[in-house]
């Protein structure tokens, strides 16, 4: 089956957005190669904002979102989360073909790298915030292999964009223009890719019994159901 990939309109909402650039416009960036994982780091071509005050409130707009994020959570049922890379790809930069890490050793709960295992997330989902309008630079699309050939994705400003960490994908070349985003990684609660399927569904389904038909015994079975389907196969 082809893994799901969730896009998440108005993730940022306008002013949440425009704080965001704000920030992003008076920060510093650095070669992007300081993050890069593997052996990523000779098709990564980018850069990324410095840990810089700038930097520190970015995180914490992103990160105030994604608690807030009914979508996201009902997708992902996140557990951790590291901290997000703010990312800006010039007039030729791009990321070749490559899966993110397994592991990410940069979560927003720990001060610093500690011995591995300590700080570390497992990369479960990846998370690309758009933060520039797409008519405002050419090339720069999310772009992942499928058995239907490319799968491009180039969103407005604002949305967000999940996807399994697994999977192989690209930053194609910016012809024109700058795109920037911000990206994360995410560990579920859930490990089994199945079962958060099906967890997901019943917590939707819920949530639908509730907004359509608040304080019947449906919407409450299903809010039990859902709960318990959580309890059995959450692993924290």
């Amino acid at each position: 089956m082809w893994p799901n990939i969730v896009t998440i309109d108005g993730f940022l909402d306008r002013g949440d957005l425009e704080a965001v650039l704000d920030r992003v416009d008076t920060g510093q960036f650095l070669d992007g190669s300081v993050s890069a994982g593997g052996g990523n780091l000779e098709v990564k071509h980018n850069r990324e904002m410095a840990p810089e005050q700038q930097y520190v409130e970015v995180v914490k707009i992103v990160e105030r979102a994604v608690r807030a994020s009914e979508e996201l959570n009902f997708a992902v049922f996140p557990r951790a989360v590291t901290r997000a890379i703010v990312s800006r790809y010039d007039e030729g930069m791009s990321y070749g073909s490559h899966i993110d890490s397994a592991i990410m050793g940069f979560m927003t709960q720990g001060q610093a790298y500690g011995p591995f295992g300590q700080n570390y997330v497992r990369s479960d989902f990846s998370m690309t915030v758009f933060l520039a309008e797409p008519d405002t630079y050419e090339g720069g699309e999310l772009s992942f292999d499928s058995p239907w050939g490319a799968q491009n994705y180039k969103l407005p400003a604002g949305t967000a964009i999940v996807y399994p960490t697994g999977l192989p994908h690209e930053v194609t070349a910016v012809t024109k223009g700058t795109r920037l985003a911000a990206v994360l990684w995410l560990q579920s609660m859930i490990r089994d890719h199945e079962q958060r399927r099906l967890v997901s569904d019943l917590h939707r389904l819920a949530d639908q019994l509730r907004r359509r038909h608040p304080d019947t015994a449906e919407a409450q079975s299903a809010r039990d159901l859902a709960a318990t389907a959580l309890r059995l196969t959450a692993d924290i």
